[in-house]
């Protein structure tokens, strides 16, 4: 049985009395939910829970502004993610899509993936119930039917969930993939790239998720976050608080003082309503200070005292950012974080006013070679005098220190006291310096406000530097964000001391001699009591 001949068996069934021209009409009514979805949600209906506020109860999908906006990327984008607040709906309107289009395109695949078993059976069951609410004249069979698996065999088409198990879906290929609460998924990178054949056959994959302030780095964020920066080819869409008409201030105000204790679990309110009920896209995605290695306080301070960078006729400004000009009597010290310089992580070079804590001057490149960047950061040093540098030595620095070598380049900083081995190296603590060394003297550093930061764009990445609770509370970057510019100043920081800001020597200094006078010594300290 074809599904036409299938419809039309459905339209009899409901109304045996009805003419023949009605049939037609209802036959017509139908294909023109199965060209598109927008026509087909005229009869969605949803099941809303009530509440005092609200009796909810069945209710027809209301077309508000997220939703329209839903609508239309689910019908052009391939690739979505969306972050959202909470009850906007989001997981209604993909269910009701998931079900027009298992119901009207012949051989569709769709799996629905969710944190956990039930919660994977409850994403089909809002598929199952707005197929319930149909008119009779459109249900077509369902075979199997059960809470794992929604089919129908007259369209060869399936709706099927799985939890977010390690092996969840491996062996499917699939039309259109849906991870709903996506930030929960305990194998989300193994099921994404489970799904990898989907999307390189040009499947659909949506990513829907709320944030959760206590698990900075996930790849739902670092997708999100890459797609809002053209990383990737994801379509980002966000959802404030808002979205659903009827909140407002005062609506977030009575929201945020009825907050039962003990949904509140770690989180102050006001990190609770940034959760569930972000204003922003930056609210949402802003690090909890429980997470934070850094201070946000004392960032949000530091941003205050950013400035553009001012301009150095012998310096390539395009490259190098001077932000106070060398001046005789300060002392510097510089530190450098090589990169591969192929857009992904960043080259930086800091140089560092020893004495008042000042990044003065920086490189922040994306796009030098070590080699590049080795010139440019010579370049650079020169104009201040030559300060002591240390370069990190992992594989390209190593490039970078040789290629400064080449261009004449010799006070560096040695870890030896042989002076054989230049430069600062991140190891484990038998071979080198500990990424905890670096940290453990730059935290309390910017926290207390030490150090002086001029470049915003810098200063960002201390935002994005987390303890990791999901690695023993491990310092480092969230997933997809960088920590080149806080090593770099990390280094400076943490080798200040190997500079001498002494400007005299206290020892005696011979005078000068005439004839056959004996020499005279000269001491500072005589001097000054004298």
């Amino acid at each position: 049985m074809t599904f036409e001949e299938q419809i039309k068996g459905c339209i009899y069934k409901e109304d045996r009395d009805c003419t023949d021209l009605e049939r037609s009409l209802r036959l017509e009514e139908i294909k023109r939910c199965g060209e598109s979805f927008l026509y087909f949600c005229k009869y969605v209906k949803l099941i809303e829970a009530p509440t005092i506020n609200n009796p909810g109860g069945i209710i027809s999908l209301e077309m508000w502004d997220c939703t329209k906006t839903m609508i239309a990327a689910l019908l052009s984008r391939k690739l979505i993610v969306i972050l959202k607040s909470r009850q906007i709906g989001a997981s209604w309107i993909v269910s009701a899509y998931c079900l027009w289009y298992a119901m009207f395109k012949t051989g569709a695949s769709i799996m629905l993936f969710s944190k956990g078993e039930k919660e994977a059976w409850e994403l089909l069951a809002k598929c199952r119930r707005v197929y319930s609410q149909l008119p009779s004249c459109m249900k077509i069979s369902i075979k199997p039917d059960s809470s794992e698996e929604m089919s129908f065999p007259v369209r060869l088409s399936s709706i099927r969930a799985f939890a977010a198990t390690e092996a969840a879906g491996i062996s499917f290929t699939s039309s259109v993939v849906v991870c709903d609460e996506w930030e929960e998924h305990p194998y989300a990178d193994q099921n994404y790239l489970a799904s990898k054949p989907t999307r390189d056959a040009g499947g659909q994959f949506i990513g829907i998720f709320t944030v959760n302030k206590l698990k900075p780095d996930t790849l739902a964020k670092a997708i999100e976050r890459d797609a809002v920066e053209g990383k990737n080819d994801f379509t980002p869409l966000f959802f404030p608080y808002n979205s659903r008409p009827g909140r407002d201030e005062k609506w977030y105000d009575e929201t945020k003082r009825g907050i039962p204790e003990r949904e509140l679990a770690t989180l102050t309110p006001e990190l609770y309503m940034e959760q569930n009920y972000p204003r922003s896209r930056e609210e949402a995605l802003r690090t909890t200070q429980s997470v934070s290695a850094f201070d946000h306080k004392s960032l949000d301070q530091m941003m205050g005292q950013t400035r553009n960078p001012v301009s150095v006729k012998e310096l390539d400004s395009l490259v190098i950012k001077i932000f106070k000009p060398y001046l005789i009597g300060e002392f510097y010290i510089a530190s450098s974080d090589t990169s591969h310089g192929i857009g992904k992580d960043y080259s930086v070079t800091c140089v560092m006013n020893v004495k008042t804590g000042e990044i003065v001057a920086d490189i922040v490149s994306n796009t030098l070679s070590p080699e590049e960047f080795a010139l440019y950061t010579v370049n650079l040093l020169k104009y201040y005098n030559s300060p002591l540098w240390w370069p990190e030595d992992n594989e390209w620095g190593a490039v970078t220190i040789s290629t400064a070598k080449t261009l004449g380049y010799t006070r560096f900083g040695y870890r030896d006291k042989e002076c054989t081995k230049i430069g600062w190296h991140t190891g484990d603590g038998f071979t080198g310096n500990t990424r905890f060394d670096l940290w453990g003297k730059l935290i309390p550093a910017i926290n207390n406000r030490q150090v002086v930061i001029y470049n915003k764009e810098g200063l960002k990445q201390f935002f994005d530097i987390i303890r990791n609770i999901e690695k023993n509370g491990k310092i480092e970057a969230m997933r997809g964000r960088h920590d080149d510019y806080p090593m770099a100043v990390g280094i400076c920081w943490a080798k200040r001391d190997s500079v001498s800001v002494t400007p005299f020597s206290n020892e005696p200094v011979e005078s000068l001699t005439f004839g056959k006078r004996e020499p005279v010594a000269f001491s500072m300290e005589k001097f000054l009591e004298a």
